[in-house]
């Protein structure tokens, strides 16, 4: 950030000095100005912005007490850098008493003088920062009051006007694809920072044609935007100036929706819901991730749900044969059914759970007892914000169909704690290897997707949790019970890297492996 400056002294040789011979520009400051007394400073500032005025306490004419006087109630986020002799110092002592802390005795030290104005530099854009803030605080809360209550005039303080009538306004909103799968390999820290940028690359986009916006996070994969705009301003403006823009990531893309352009503030809350419901249209693959309300392809989508009972039918077959690549194959015809349907999420939604409710009710008839079996299309809340893809309602029907599968075939074998203890003696027998739950699945045969849902069930915990804790037990009675070496242990238990065995170790005991040895040995 550059902040102005302005050098104020009644002897020109000495304003020229200041600007001249101090390289300004090395510390981010730009020498505006330059006045011979405080009326020429406050006639200078009336066309100029200025952030810091360097200026002599005692001029011919109005002096630099005066002009602080004046600046304090004139511009008062300006700052006042005082210069005073000795014999003047009584003025500086009144300048002080007006709140004006910064003041340097003539002769001035160019080095002291520099290091104050560049400490006045950072505070200057500590506090816009924090106005800054404030005032998109204020805004969040005008949107945020408007889609809440509506019919509230569009008016949010002075940096935000819009007079009925006189302007083009508009609702966007905008999401992530496919957020689902993206939010579950990121950490809440990429998360955050993601919508940060998010935010700025809308506000970047639209900005800069002269539009206001203001925007907060109704949901973490949805973004609303109020824009308004001068009349000239038309929508093709805004989807001009978001295409191309969306794309945040290799990995990550958004979707926007543009809903009709109003005027009267009674209009924003309908005009929000406008566009969050476009939104849902971006799975049907159209050209642009851009959508507006008059969409050809949306008002003329050929929408025919496919035949559940056909599909009921397709899926007892898999299930109830040992074929797990049959009821892959057949999880992707269905996708792809969908996919050509021209059905959208919440319409995927309700027919999953429709044929759900068909397939319990044929294993209910064949004796089979669901009382174990999670029910995830009707014991679950499921974000159909978050789950905005195809894909990820393919997740969802592959773990409640390979849930259904293993049921059956565990059912109909009699094995009902055939997991817990097969799984556990497995572990017992081999977790000083490189052990995998896909290879425990593979031994079972069963999806790893599948074998994670239910050890977590059986033992309350994910798989590489519960190896860990069998290991450091087995570790624990090591150190307790051998001479070997830690490093031995850890390689004995099925650890390769040492440090990674005493950071897992301290983790589930609190202490080093050689803390917990001494301490064993002398208890």
């Amino acid at each position: 950030m550059t902040i102005t400056m302005l050098i104020v002294d009644d002897e020109p040789i000495i304003c020229q000095g200041l600007r001249q011979t101090i390289s300004w520009e090395t510390i981010g400051v730009e020498v505006v100005g330059e006045a011979y007394d405080g009326l020429d400073a406050l006639a200078f500032m009336e066309h100029n912005p200025v952030d810091v005025v360097l200026t002599d306490i005692n001029m011919d004419g109005m002096d630099g007490l005066e002009l602080s006087k004046q600046l304090k109630t004139r511009y008062p986020n300006a700052r006042v850098v005082i210069i005073s002799g000795y014999d003047h110092f009584e003025y500086a002592r009144q300048a002080l008493r007006l709140g004006i802390k910064d003041y340097l005795l003539k002769p001035v030290n160019i080095d002291e003088l520099m290091t104050m104005v560049q400490r006045i530099g950072v505070e200057i854009g500590q506090e816009q920062k924090l106005r800054d803030d404030q005032q998109v605080e204020r805004k969040r809360q005008w949107l945020n009051g408007q889609l809440q209550q509506g019919g509230a005039d569009l008016y949010v303080d002075d940096a935000l006007i819009v007079s009925n009538g006189s302007s083009n306004c508009w609702m966007i909103a905008t999401q992530v694809a496919d957020y689902a799968q993206w939010n579950d390999r990121s950490t809440e820290e990429v998360r955050r920072e993601m919508r940060a940028l998010w935010e700025r690359r809308i506000d970047a986009a639209l900005q800069p044609i002269g539009l206001e916006t203001v925007s907060f996070f109704q949901h973490p994969n949805m973004l609303l935007t109020f824009v308004a705009a001068p009349l000239s301003v038309k929508t093709k403006d805004l989807y001009d100036a978001l295409f191309g823009t969306l794309k945040l990531s290799d990995d990550v893309s958004l979707y926007a929706s543009i809903s009709c352009p109003f005027a009267s503030s009674e209009h924003i809350r309908a005009a929000c819901l406008e566009a969050i419901s476009l939104l849902q249209y971006a799975v049907l693959l159209l050209s642009s991730p851009v959508i507006l309300h008059d969409e050809e392809r949306i008002a003329k989508r050929n929408h025919r749900l496919p035949d559940l009972i056909e599909m009921e039918k397709k899926l007892n077959h898999v299930l109830f044969q040992e074929n797990e690549a049959g009821l892959d194959q057949q999880i992707g015809e269905i996708m792809r059914e969908f996919r050509e349907s021209g059905s959208l999420i919440k319409e995927v939604w309700h027919a999953f759970q429709e044929l759900v409710i068909i397939l319990q009710r044929k294993l209910r008839a064949t004796g089979i007892d669901l009382s174990g079996y999670p029910d995830i299309f009707h014991t679950q809340e499921i974000d159909l914000v978050a789950h905005n893809s195809y894909r990820a309602m393919e997740s969802l029907l592959r773990a409640e169909l390979e849930s259904m599968y293993a049921l059956i075939h565990t059912s109909l074998t009699g094995k009902n704690t055939w997991l817990a203890d097969r799984v556990k003696s497995y572990i017992e027998a081999r977790y000083n290897k490189d052990l995998k739950a896909s290879e425990i699945a593979a031994w079972l045969k069963i999806t790893p997707n599948y074998f994670s849902i239910l050890f977590k069930q059986k033992f309350g915990k994910g798989f590489a949790e519960y190896l860990n804790e069998v290991r450091i037990e087995q570790a624990k009675a090591r150190l307790t019970g051998t001479d070997d070496r830690v490093f031995e242990i850890a390689e004995s238990v099925g650890y390769k890297e040492y440090k990674y065995f005493c950071a897992i170790f301290k983790t589930y005991t609190g202490i080093t492996p050689t803390q917990y040895r001494k301490l064993a040995h002398t208890t």
